[in-house]
């Protein structure tokens, strides 16, 4: 998905649809990483690493599930407070997850984690122009 190709895109200028681009991306690959957290834990037997995929099972839930659909709810609707206080809780989950693995020789999904929380730190920058209109908009 691209700014182009989103049905939301009316200009460069456009922010709000900007924004809203930005948390379809967190929310497709947050949804990705779900499923391979689903899969993950169904397969794995290691009582340590198991714990810890459940956890972030339970993180990109609520990340997909929760937080990312209330805040593209209210993107539909204008309330950029509350898109802005959705994404930082989805970008938190992440960050979540990723404490999940602290210490572990393996962190499956280190990158997966990292991408999501600079993603959502993306969305947070673009909805705070929303926000406070009056800074200068994209050109």
């Amino acid at each position: 998905m691209t700014l182009r190709s989103s049905v939301h895109h009316k200009s460069k200028t456009d922010v709000a649809g900007f924004a809203r681009l930005t948390l379809e991306i967190v929310n497709a690959n947050a949804s990705v990483a779900l499923k391979l957290l689903q899969e993950g834990y169904e397969h794995n037997t290691h009582p340590e690493l198991k714990g810890a995929l459940e956890d972030c099972r339970v993180s990109y839930n609520m990340l997909v599930k929760v937080h990312l659909r209330e805040a593209l709810i209210a993107m539909d609707i204008g309330d950029y407070k509350v898109v802005k206080q959705r994404t930082y809780a989805a970008g938190l989950q992440a960050q979540s997850c990723d404490n999940k693995f602290k210490g572990s020789k393996v962190s499956p999904l280190k990158d997966t984690n990292r991408y999501v929380q600079n993603l959502c730190a993306i969305a947070l920058s673009i909805v705070n122009r929303l926000i406070q209109p009056n800074q200068a908009t994209l050109t």
